[in-house]
């Protein structure tokens, strides 16, 4: 467990070819924390974050504890307790049983101990408020308090207390203090730093929360055994990314709750424009290029009426300028082409006018000299004569050559604003404009309906524009009403589009950090989960140890723990089989058996090197069990007990007998209840007392042959001695702050008996002679050393050796050095 958490994680990021290098170093610097994981996702670190240590880390409220013993739990006035009462513990590993009979008090001493260190108790969760609020003793009257002695390696003996002024009912608000040797009182606890190992490595479990271990939601477990792990700063990461995740995820979220919002809007919309923008809106990554062009106009559907509506919105009949000045500049050219026609037409008449009478003549008389040009000859004078009359000839011809493009000119020009009918206006664009395009159409079609004649045509021009321009007019303020509707419609909708494009850019940009993060939170977590498994192996296979011996007769095995799931669905599968077969063992324990079984999860969850506490508190665990579990409990809190200090409270005597047969050497208290609710705590039987009780119990036995008793004898006073010596050295060295493994470490390098009882008396290895004057102990001593190897020499002097033993033993604990 003290493996380094981060580079567990780079090695796994190294080795995962799949993760990207960017989606690696989100994951490091969200181990590092809050301002390495900002720098990474702001671009401004530029190489991977440190490894740092989990192990180094302090918990959120101080430094972690150093380990931990109870000496003594005092209680006035609270729950069954009324006048103050103390239990004192020895405060060194070690197995303490607290019996005492349903109602004694034992209950609220372990209650008492619970409130003091996490300021509640597990059975007040499930309570109703008037249980609460009915918490003070009956028979008290004034201040209620509780006072915890506990010993702290590399700190001493340290005093936790709480108390509630008379008068106040909240049990939830009491006056909270702390302290430390060499130290002024301090309010509150923070400065103990036991929030969170409280939590995670929780050292108290009464019969109730056994119960509710299992029978909660399977996420309690999980997080119960989750939180022993050690992973925490993985725990941490992933919130940390999970909030950075929600944060920068949020303007996709909106953005696309606004694309789906546009979509719906747009789809109401009888639009072309809105319909294209629907149907670009339908993709979670629409084309936004188009959409932009949509809503400023760069891009037209081909689709839909709107095309029409503008072009008939545009369209025009000829200006009644142009068309009065074709109709007369046709009847001008028509005017000046007749006369141009007249002239050469009288002038074609006179010579044949001439040439009939030169007929006449020539009919009546016959041949003779031209009486018109009298047989002129050509000659000079009739060349002059005939270019005069070429070019008046040619100026005639010209002047009706003019007159003739006047009136082509004309002709034309009016037939081009008889232009054929625009082909907008072979069908209404919208049903709303059916009528008024038929009248257009029908006037456009009068319109160009030209006759053949020129002087008809300058005529139609007048008699049929003012229909046309009417109904063109009109049809193009309908045109316009109807993309002005239209444009009241769109104008928000593609408002909104040039919005969401502008946003869609930014989110685009950093929709690249946001999918990475996701993919570190995903990566994270199922790594997570394969750590917690590789952590959770040494609590599961110490459960299954702790079950092998809980279990006894029962047919249930169990097998592996594993966490499994995340987020709501987390669980904690326990594998199990009911006589060889697999199945789900939950389903068919008896209740004495989840206990059991409960036992078997907490006690490794709660012993692990990690805790800092070296106490292990059980109230009424042995509650439903049978008597083979009983006697398994035992052997599992002996031996928990030889590195941790144990404290079981039952009203069952069950227990304290089964320690008794099972020599496990444990401290047995007796709590008793008197009238006023007077609770009291004496010492049935500890360890020194054990050897020395059953010491007497052999010299008493008349059946055990004399040589038995001699080299038996020796070796159950030595135990009384070392026993008593031991308890003296432990808790004094403890109680002063010094730690376990040391104070372990001195007592295992003194092996002979006397150097362990100088330990106890002088705190160091020194000699005894001056202390051995007094002829009990001298004699005591002698029989629990030489008598070890020579036994006793006198089977007689058994009950003498008992005795002085027993006194040499009051002295040690006296602490009785004359």
């Amino acid at each position: 467990m003290t493996h380094n958490l981060v580079q567990w994680v780079a090695d796994r990021i190294d080795a995962d070819a799949t993760l990207t290098e960017e989606v690696g170093l989100i994951i490091l610097a969200a181990l590092e924390g809050d301002a390495a994981l900002a720098d990474q996702l702001a671009g401004t670190s530029t190489e991977r974050p440190q490894l740092s240590q989990d192990e180094s880390r302090e918990s959120p409220d101080g430094p972690v504890p150093a380990g931990v013993f109870l000496k003594s739990v005092e209680v006035e006035g609270f729950r069954g307790v009324g006048s103050t009462s103390t239990v004192r513990l020895s405060p060194q590993p070690g197995l303490t049983i607290i019996a005492g009979r349903n109602g004694s008090g034992k209950s609220s001493l372990a209650e008492a101990l619970e409130v003091a260190l996490t300021g509640s108790t597990y059975r007040w969760k499930n309570k109703s408020l008037q249980w609460k609020e009915h918490w003070r003793n009956l028979h008290h009257s004034g201040d209620s308090r509780i006072v915890v002695q506990v010993v702290e390696e590399g700190r001493g003996e340290s005093a936790i207390g709480c108390s509630w002024p008379e008068g106040v009912t909240d049990v939830n608000e009491p006056l909270a203090w702390v302290q430390r040797p060499g130290s002024k009182r301090v309010p509150g606890t923070a400065v103990l730093g036991w929030s969170a190992a409280l939590e995670t490595f929780r050292p108290m479990m009464s019969y109730d929360e056994l119960g509710g271990m299992l029978e909660a939601a399977p996420s309690a477990l999980y997080d119960a055994l989750s939180r022993a792990l050690g992973v925490e700063q993985i725990s941490d990461a992933i919130r940390r990314l999970e909030v950075q995740h929600k944060a920068l995820k949020a303007p996709g979220d909106a953005l696309a709750a606004t694309r789906k919002s546009l979509y719906t809007d747009a789809s109401a919309v009888d639009d072309e424009r809105a319909v294209s923008v629907a149907t670009l809106l339908k993709k979670t990554q629409p084309d936004v290029a188009a959409l932009r062009g949509l809503a400023t106009g760069l891009l037209v559907s081909e689709d839909g009426p709107l095309r029409q509506l503008r072009t008939l919105e545009g369209l025009r009949a000829p200006a009644e300028a142009e068309v009065q000045n074709a109709a007369g500049a046709l009847k001008r050219a028509v005017a000046g082409m007749a006369r141009a026609g007249e002239a050469e037409l009288a002038r074609d008449a006179a010579r044949l006018d001439v040439r009939r009478q030169a007929l006449r003549v020539h009919e009546q008389f016959g041949d003779m000299t031209c009486p018109v040009c009298a047989g002129t000859h050509l000659d000079h004078a009739w060349a002059e004569a005939a270019r005069d009359d070429i070019q008046r000839r040619s100026r005639h011809l010209a002047e009706l050559q003019l007159a003739r493009d006047d009136l082509e000119r004309a002709r034309m020009a009016a037939r081009r604003l008889l232009m054929p009918r625009p082909a907008c206006l072979d069908r209404e664009p919208v049903s709303e404009l059916s009528t008024i395009v038929t009248d257009a159409r029908h006037a456009w079609d009068a319109w160009a309906a030209a006759p053949s004649g020129d002087l008809e045509l300058a005529e139609h021009l007048e008699l049929y524009w003012q229909d046309l321009d009417a109904a063109v007019a009109g049809l193009r303020a309908a045109s316009a009403e109807q993309l002005q509707s239209r444009h009241d419609v769109w104008a928000p909708i593609a408002t909104r589009v040039v919005a969401f494009c502008d946003t869609y850019g930014d989110w685009m940009a950093r929709k690249a950090t946001v999918d990475d993060l996701a993919s570190a939170v995903k990566w994270l977590k199922a790594n997570d989960t394969r750590l917690k498994n590789e952590r959770l192996i040494p609590i599961s296979d110490a459960a299954r140890s702790a079950w092998a011996l809980l279990r006894q007769e029962s047919n249930v095995d169990l097998g592996a723990l594993t966490l499994e799931g995340t987020a709501t669905r987390r669980r904690v599968s326990i594998e199990s089989t009911v006589d060889g077969q697999h199945a789900g063992a939950l389903a068919v324990m008896s209740q004495g058996e989840l206990h059991a079984l409960a036992l078997a999860l907490f006690l490794p969850r709660a012993s692990l090197p990690e805790s800092p506490f070296r106490f292990v508190v059980l109230d009424d665990p042995v509650q439903a069990m049978d008597p083979a579990k009983v006697e398994g409990l035992v052997q599992l809190l002996a031996e928990l007990a030889k590195s941790r200090q144990v404290i079981v409270l039952s009203h069952d005597d069950r227990l304290p007998a089964a320690a008794r047969r099972a020599r496990v050497g444990a401290r047995v208290l007796e709590v008793s209840r008197g009238t006023h609710s007077t609770v009291t705590i004496s010492t049935s039987i500890d360890p020194a007392q054990r050897y020395l009780r059953d010491a007497f119990a052999l010299t008493r036995d008349e059946g055990l042959p004399e040589e038995s008793l001699r080299h038996t004898l020796p070796g159950m006073l030595r135990f009384a001695i070392e026993a008593a010596a031991r308890d003296a050295l432990f808790e004094r060295r403890l109680a002063r702050g010094d730690a376990l493994a040391d104070v372990e470490e001195v007592w295992s390098s003194a092996h002979a008996t006397r150097q362990r009882v100088s330990l106890a008396l002088y705190d160091e290895v020194r000699s005894l002679d001056a202390w051995l004057v007094r002829s009990y102990r001298r004699f005591g001593m002698g029989v629990a050393t030489s008598g070890m190897h020579e036994g006793l020499r006198n089977a007689a002097d058994g009950i003498s050796a008992c005795r002085a033993v027993e006194d040499l033993v009051k002295d040690l604990r006296a602490g009785n050095k004359q």
